[in-house]
């Protein structure tokens, strides 16, 4: 027993001394690239580095994950010198490539200004040339070499003085106790909980950062083992070149302003984002239900509001929707952005748009903190307070499942706007409309229920949307607030006229401004991502930003884009077209043959639809590969 503590001893003292060099190699990061970051007091760099800590335990003990299972091996051959020897081979070699892989990046960072992903590993692949310039980089930035060579020295030096011996002379192959089987299984559990940062619903991603700084220093926060390991195997997109750039500029520009030198009106922002609240639900957009919807209430608010009748989402999941509504991004890619090779771009939103006008922003979901990664996206692209089930802090309105029911969490979000800093951007995502479809204790039998389940809770979800702006009406920021209904996606088809490319995707959107002369029908198409800068116009916010979609009060192209299983749709006017880029095929569609979804209004396709769709692709691709989705940047 007494060699296996030696042994355990000198494997924790050799992860102890790679920890201690990651956090070197984060300091050194920061001082060859202080310029490139936020101006931090001395207190902000050790605070960063201890918090980093999290993701470098996760690194170091996934890449050292198979030098901790042959310590724990219960085998006497184990002890022998040779096995050592085998063991001190294996870890310098993994924890140099660690240590490379680190200091590669106090170079590579200033011309990225983000930790390497496994993108960059693509590159070698797809050009020859990469792997000769290696040499060439080598003496370039010697002193890094230097460095280099510097750790890798301090590590097998470290290596060699932490050997186990062994005093004790055992022929039996195997040597086991209850004591170390217990410390073994620790151990492994340990290990695991290391390597997925803790007992939070999904392990720690790239993203995860951003809960601990500004966008500008996460790259301190981070280390280049994790964003590697993170990022490997993720899709890669490919760079189109359909246009030459000045063609790309004449078909679309993702650059807007709206209202340059034109006085600001800073108005609250409320946006509600309603789980999975298709068309179909509502008897406003459906005559078909003859008033007998499961929406009765926005149905209601409609009459006094302006009515995108021809809208939809542009994703599938909750996951596709919240980046679309919240920071305009449309997700054209096999991953969600929230774990892509790409999490951490820098993308706009209102919440970060409106922060130098002076608004206060919060984003509220009564899920459990973590679920799908949303408080560390909205943190992300500059959401100042999140609001979730532990914030809202009262089980007892929990529903078991996702988090707290609609309406209580309605009447928390509502109380929370009383007390928030005028002008305010705030966000809710509702989620009781969901599978199980729970709905609260005393509520069973009040609300219709329809061909699905999902129909009763929707119902329940109008409901809690109705009693929120009961207490709204009362509030004083009320009349000075635009108020943004939609849904995240759609849901399962309950009418199989819904059941086509475009029904799959038909939602409501919806602008309310109580004091306003903000009524009446939009006709033509848009979609989840034309919500910012539509609110942006409406504001007269009058500087330039980034945005794939475009405002519905200009006169600019009014589209709607997904991606699903390889293929991209794009929905304009009377037309549905599919584009498959493997082989480069258009398959086309006529919207009159779907009149629920969108009632022929002779909106012929326009003159050049395939190519605006291959020119948002090419651009869409280009900005998310090269992190240009923000005018930040």
């Amino acid at each position: 027993m007494m060699d296996f503590k030696n042994k355990i001893l000198a494997l924790s003292k050799r992860l102890a001394f790679v920890l201690l060099l990651f956090v070197v190699l984060r300091l050194l990061l920061y001082f060859f690239n202080a310029s490139l970051f936020n101006e931090l007091s001395v207190i902000d760099i050790i605070r960063l580095a201890v918090l980093g800590m999290r993701f470098d335990i996760s690194a170091i003990l996934a890449t050292n994950a198979i030098i901790i299972v042959m310590y724990l091996l219960p085998f006497s051959f184990t002890y022998k010198r040779i096995y050592q020897k085998v063991l001190n081979v294996l870890f310098v070699l993994i924890n140099s490539i660690n240590i490379i892989a680190n200091l590669s990046d106090i170079i590579y960072f200033r011309f990225t200004l983000k930790r390497t992903t496994f993108e960059f590993a693509n590159m070698f692949e797809e050009d020859d040339s990469m792997l000769s310039l290696i040499p060439r980089f080598i003496l370039d930035y010697w002193y890094i070499t230097l460095l280099g060579i510097a750790f890798i020295g301090f590590l097998l030096w470290f290596t060699r003085k932490t050997n186990y011996s062994s005093s004790e002379k055992n022929k039996a192959l195997v040597i086991i106790n209850y004591k170390s089987v217990l410390i073994s299984i620790c151990i492994v559990g340990i290990t695991i909980l290391g390597i997925r940062g803790g007992l939070q619903l999904r392990p720690i991603n790239i993203i995860d950062a951003t809960k601990y700084t500004d966008n500008e220093d996460i790259a301190i926060v981070l280390n280049t083992p994790f964003t590697l390991m993170k990022t490997m195997g993720k899709t890669k997109l490919p760079l189109w070149h359909y246009y030459s750039q000045k063609e790309l500029k004449n078909i679309i520009n993702p650059i807007h302003n709206y209202a340059e030198g034109a006085k600001f009106r800073p108005l609250n922002i409320v946006e509600i984002i309603m789980e999975s609240m298709s068309k179909e639900h509502s008897a406003y957009f459906n005559p078909n239900l003859k008033g007998h919807g499961f929406t009765p209430f926005l149905d209601s608010l409609m009459q006094h509001a302006l009515v995108c009748e021809q809208a939809y989402a542009n994703g599938r999941k909750s996951i596709e929707g919240i980046p679309a509504v919240l920071a305009s991004f449309p997700s054209l890619l096999n991953d969600a952005f929230i774990s892509s090779l790409y999490s951490s771009d820098q993308l706009s939103s209102l919440a970060h748009l409106l922060k130098p006008e002076g608004y206060t922003s919060a984003f509220f979901h009564g899920g459990n903190d973590g679920t799908m990664g949303f408080d560390n996206f909205v943190k992300s692209i500059g959401y100042e307070h999140y609001y979730g089930r532990q914030e809202y802090n009262n089980d007892k309105d929990f529903d078991g499942q996702w988090g707290i029911f609609d309406h209580k969490f309605f009447a928390f979000f509502g109380r929370r706007l009383t007390k928030i800093k005028q002008p305010f951007v705030t966000s809710i995502f509702s989620l009781s409309a969901h599978h199980p479809y729970t709905l609260p204790p005393g509520f069973n039998g009040k609300f219709p229920k329809g061909k699905l389940p999902i129909q009763e809770c929707m119902a329940y979800s109008d409901f809690a949307l109705q009693q929120f702006f009961k207490y709204a009406k009362k509030q004083d920021w009320y009349q000075n607030t635009l108020f943004v209904i939609t849904a995240d996606h759609t849901s399962e088809v309950a009418d199989k006229d819904f059941n086509n490319p475009a029904g799959r995707y038909a939602i409501p959107i919806v602008y309310f401004m109580p004091t306003d002369s903000l009524q009446g029908h939009f006709v033509l198409t848009t979609q989840q991502i034309d919500i910012m800068p539509s609110v942006l116009d409406y504001l007269h916010y009058s500087k330039s930003f980034y945005s794939l979609g475009n405002s519905i009060f200009s006169d600019e192209r009014r589209t709607s884009i997904s991606f699903r299983n390889g293929i991209y749709q794009l929905i304009e006017g009377d037309s549905l077209i599919q584009f498959n880029t493997n082989n480069n095929n258009f398959v086309n569609y006529c919207l009159c043959q779907w009149p629920k979804v969108a009632p022929c209004r002779n909106h012929f396709t326009p003159f050049n639809s395939h190519r605006y769709l291959k020119a948002m692709i090419q651009e869409y691709n280009y900005d998310l590969v090269n992190d240009k989705m923000s005018i930040d940047k």
